[in-house]
């Protein structure tokens, strides 16, 4: 998994190496989950539908960590280690857990200290467009080499996967961590009200996409006919088209154009018809994405006190989103209405950056002053 890492890492020189590699083992966390959430039924004798509760335990704990931790404390070294060394405690230990409980216990865990990565990998990625950048690829790169390890591991059980993730965490240890140069103070922000529409996409964003994204898998085998292996391949176009985005994404700078593409795309895994526009629009949609989201960061950054205090902000509501989103997902798809849901989901990925096109027009036609931290 870090053979790739490395080879950003020299491809751009300005992002911190731990970073990319803490970047790289917390993806890893999330990655695993899908194919850990059928063993650990069969391990726990649980349902697959209790058993999920390990993702809500990861995303929930990593949501809080993200807003929270901000407004209580600076990122700094010292806490990028602490959350390194409980992120490989927390999988270490979820390895050897004989009872579920102790599990989602531990799976929160991983979410807080997961969330603290985020949150300074970020805030230091935050100060140049080319850390932005490298960071932005490095998630969907590790989720393209993550899913086949991890789908190999998990016949095997969850404690192999657990070791796996545990020993992730090395590389970033063993590197030099990340000096944020953000000093945040208790309860001081930004007033700047375009800043709450962007934090507001971002939340819209990730509610909207993964309402549908989750039952992507439903749909290509249900409604399309395809394989597994098919389907596999599907998701592995999404993250691949994902790293290109990322790593163009600074070419550019109409980030809500983008975005509001990802609508037209997810509508057409549903609509296609066939397996080509299924793979199309998988593709398109991890492209887009990450052709949008290291610019809205960028937009933050410029209207904030200190480029890097609304990193965490950013991360939070995004995971929020990624927690609320099967639910109405969920609902729709027991009711019955895949069709319904590939139209809400679509018109909320559009809607999500044509707010984004509105703060870039309206911020142009407001060009920075001394009263920029307002607009």
């Amino acid at each position: 998994m870090f053979g790739p890492v490395r080879t950003l890492t020299s491809a751009r020189p300005g992002a911190n190496p731990a970073v990319l590699a803490a970047t790289a083992a917390v993806t890893g966390v999330f990655s695993a989950t899908p194919f850990l959430i059928p063993v650990v039924a069969v391990r726990f004798g649980v349902t697959e539908g209790t058993a999920g509760l390990i993702s809500v335990a990861q995303v929930g704990g990593f949501a809080v960590a993200s807003l929270v931790l901000p407004r209580l404390w600076s990122p700094d070294a010292r806490m990028f280690r602490m959350a390194l060394v409980t992120l490989a405690v927390a999988n270490a230990a979820s390895a050897l857990m004989p009872v579920f409980p102790g599990l989602v216990a531990m799976r929160t865990v991983a979410g807080i200290s997961s969330g603290a990565l985020a949150w300074i990998g970020w805030a230091d990625a935050m100060q140049s467009s080319r850390s932005l950048a490298s960071i932005s690829a490095a998630g969907p790169l590790a989720a393209l080499t993550a899913a086949p390890i991890v789908a190999a591991l998990a016949g095997s059980g969850i404690g192999p996967v657990f070791v796996a993730l545990t020993a992730t965490v090395i590389p970033a240890l063993l590197l030099a961590p990340p000096n944020p140069r953000t000093q945040n103070r208790r309860g001081e922000r930004s007033r700047s009200r375009s800043n709450r529409v962007l934090l507001g996409a971002l939340w819209l964003t990730t509610f909207a996409g993964s309402a549908l994204f989750i039952f992507e898998a439903v749909t290509a085998r249900e409604v399309l006919g395809m394989s597994a292996l098919a389907v596999s391949l599907a998701f592995s176009a999404n993250a691949a088209a994902g790293l290109l985005g990322a790593r163009l994404a600074s070419r550019h700078r109409r980030p809500g154009v983008f975005l509001a593409t990802t609508g037209p795309a997810a509508l057409l895994t549903v609509f296609g018809g066939h397996a080509v526009w299924f793979y199309l629009g998988m593709a398109w949609w991890g492209f887009a994405f990450w052709m949008g989201i290291p610019g809205v960061m960028e937009m933050l950054a410029a209207r904030s006190l200190q480029r890097g205090e609304r990193a965490g902000d950013a991360q939070g509501l995004m995971a929020f989103g990624r927690t609320l989103g099967p639910l109405l997902g969920g609902s729709l798809i027991d009711a019955g209405s895949l069709s319904g849901l590939a139209m809400v989901a679509s018109s909320g990925l559009t809607l999500s950056g044509l707010m984004v096109v509105g703060v870039q027009e309206g911020r142009e036609l407001l060009p920075p002053t001394d009263d920029r931290l307002t607009i």
